[in-house]
């Protein structure tokens, strides 16, 4: 059974997809879930006028010297955006990089159904 159904957005160009009909493609369970968490990462927190708690607060840690954010902090907003998905039980590993002013996150989770999920975004 599917449960859990969304349209699907393109990663790339953040549209609506349709299917050869011209209807909007839809999405289920875990591809839900991994687009859930891929746009509460690339979300800045309150850019959203509808729900202003949802999305990442990069405000905590963009365009600071990483020495003065306290030790996990990035940790703490990856991990306070994932769990806005509600079928995340547990985040096994975070990986941070920048480049180039280029922030890189990478997340594996695992869900309510023990289902491992990683989804990589860019800042």
């Amino acid at each position: 059974m599917m449960d859990n159904m969304t349209l699907l957005i393109d990663p790339e160009t953040r549209d609506l997809v349709f299917d050869d009909t011209g209807c909007f493609k839809k999405i289920y369970d875990t591809d839900t879930v991994v687009q859930n968490v891929r746009h509460a990462l690339i979300t800045w927190k309150a850019e959203f006028f509808a729900d202003e708690t949802h999305g990442t607060d990069y405000e905590r840690i963009m365009g600071k010297n990483q020495n003065e954010a306290f030790d996990g902090e990035v940790e703490e907003v990856i991990r306070e955006a994932v769990f806005q998905e509600t079928k995340v039980s547990r985040i096994e590993d975070i990986t941070v990089s920048y480049e180039n002013r280029v922030f890189t996150v990478v997340v594996k989770a695992v869900l309510i159904n023990d289902e491992t999920i990683t989804v990589e975004v860019t800042a």
